[in-house]
């Protein structure tokens, strides 16, 4: 068969070739999924302040380990606006979170057993970074001093600690 005597031929040929050779670059990377949480460095500046929503959501998020449903954000909202002083309205709420059976704290004998991932875990998990020594050294020795003090005392006042409002 004779190509040069058909150029209707020729040009799907042509064209389907064009075509095969176009397909053939190569496909971009892409990858879904949670990416890791990034630490900030000890000395990041937090200068944005957690809206209510966000400070609530993510309060429960580090307390029961799960997201709080719209529903439950709603009202616990309505509560939280119904108390004219804000600081007492976040002091009920993470007392009344702290009473809830399914927060999640660790048993208590960690502080003397391994305090240093105590002090670690607690400030990731609320701060999204790593103590300082500073901080990790006035921690420990303020673990160390007062036996009484527990997980959910820690936990309460990371909660409420002013960098806990910012992110």
């Amino acid at each position: 068969m004779n190509l040069n005597a058909h150029p209707l031929l020729n040009l799907v040929v042509a064209s389907a070739a064009m075509v095969l050779m176009a397909g053939c670059t190569a496909e971009p990377e892409v990858t879904y999924g949670l990416e890791p949480l990034e630490l900030n460095a000890a000395a990041a500046v937090k200068d944005r302040a957690k809206s209510i929503d966000q400070w609530i959501a993510i309060l429960h998020a580090d307390l029961f380990g799960e997201a709080l449903g719209s529903a439950e954000l709603f009202e616990i909202k309505q509560a939280f606006f119904s108390v004219g002083d804000q600081e007492i309205a976040r002091e009920v709420l993470v007392s009344n979170f702290m009473q809830d059976p399914g927060v999640q704290l660790p048993n208590a004998e960690i502080i003397t057993q391994d305090p240093e991932g105590f002090i670690n875990d607690t400030y990731v998990r609320f701060l999204v970074r790593y103590p300082t020594e500073a901080e990790r050294t006035w921690m420990r020795n303020f673990l160390a001093s007062h036996p009484t003090m527990n997980p959910e005392l820690v936990y309460t006042s990371f909660a409420l600690s002013e960098e806990y409002l910012h992110y």
